[in-house]
């Protein structure tokens, strides 16, 4: 393997590569992990590869992000063996689906074999991150980014016989993580087995700080609960309006927001943003609408 055929996210330890569906070799990966996908070629779809150093604290897993609370589950993912010395891989053994409907283009996220990894690093110590890595693309198929970033990091504590998290930043939000009860993962016997031999510290403050609360919006105002960029067709969340219902926000209706330094425009769980107006969004006749025109406010930090 060319070390042009693999991203490194240093920080956690962990690297990735991909494969065309129908593919036999892994490819390369160019600045901010653009893939050299041929000229001509439609992909179908992505196998990805994710590795974790054997002797890490490092748990990979998938969950099924289309159904609320949906669970944990490796159905999708086998074992590649002999891919680099140090390291324990898993490949998406069924690949990352590429979807097209008319000019649109996208890779699936909101159902089982969703288009990332989740990567659970513990420590001794009872610190806890959930690293996600996956395959996207935002301009409808012209470039296809494999992509790596924190989406939780905090500390774990015992609360009596049940285990507790405080994020290390408001912007992370509680670990459960609204209806995707992330928390789930303390259920699944191969991180319990993780979990043996770590010293949890007990928990004893506040139960606000294990959930921090968002600020309150003004007029014409929304309040971001989370937001994605492996979500929906160039990243997306969903914010609270003044009145308390629900609007989503779409990467591609934010306006005048720089870039963060890997290249995503994205916002995070607690910024006050305006929108200019809203527009009907999805099949479901109530459901909620996305905000058009919007524009970070304030960020508290």
């Amino acid at each position: 393997m060319k070390k042009a055929q693999i991203r490194v996210f240093e920080e956690p330890g962990i690297v990735a590569c991909a494969l065309l569906a129908g593919g036999e070799d892994y490819m390369e990966i160019g600045e901010q992990g653009l893939l050299a996908v041929p000229s001509g070629v439609e992909p179908k779809g992505f196998h990805l590869v994710v590795a974790v150093k054997k002797d890490g604290r490092t748990f990979m897993v998938q969950k099924n992000v289309g159904l609320e609370g949906g669970s944990y589950h490796r159905h999708a993912l086998s074992e590649v063996e002999n891919f680099a010395k140090g390291f324990r891989a898993m490949v998406m053994r069924d690949p990352i689906e590429v979807v097209r409907a008319g000019s649109s283009v996208w890779t699936s996220w909101h159902q089982d074999r969703s288009n990332r990894v989740d990567c659970w690093c513990v420590g001794k110590d009872g610190k806890l991150g959930l690293f996600q890595v996956g395959i996207f693309t935002h301009d409808n198929g012209k470039t296809w980014k494999l992509h790596g970033e924190y989406r939780w990091r905090g500390q774990m504590y015992g609360a009596g016989d049940k285990i507790v998290a405080k994020p290390e930043h408001p912007k992370w939000g509680s670990l459960e993580g609204g209806t995707s009860k992330r928390t789930q993962i303390f259920q699944h016997p191969e991180f319990v087995a993780l979990m043996k031999g770590v010293e949890l510290p007990a928990w004893n403050r506040s139960d606000l700080e294990l959930d921090p609360p968002l600020p309150e919006p003004g007029a014409n105002e929304a309040v971001m609960q989370w937001y994605i960029v492996f979500a929906g067709q160039t990243g997306q969340g969903p914010a609270y309006l003044v009145d308390g219902h629900n609007a989503w926000v779409h990467g591609t209706d934010i306006v005048g927001v720089k870039p963060d330094p890997d290249g995503e425009t994205r916002l995070w769980r607690g910024d006050i943003v305006s929108f200019t107006g809203t527009a009907k969004f999805g099949s479901k006749p109530n459901g909620p609408p996305k905000l058009t025109g919007v524009r970070l406010v304030k960020r508290d930090w």
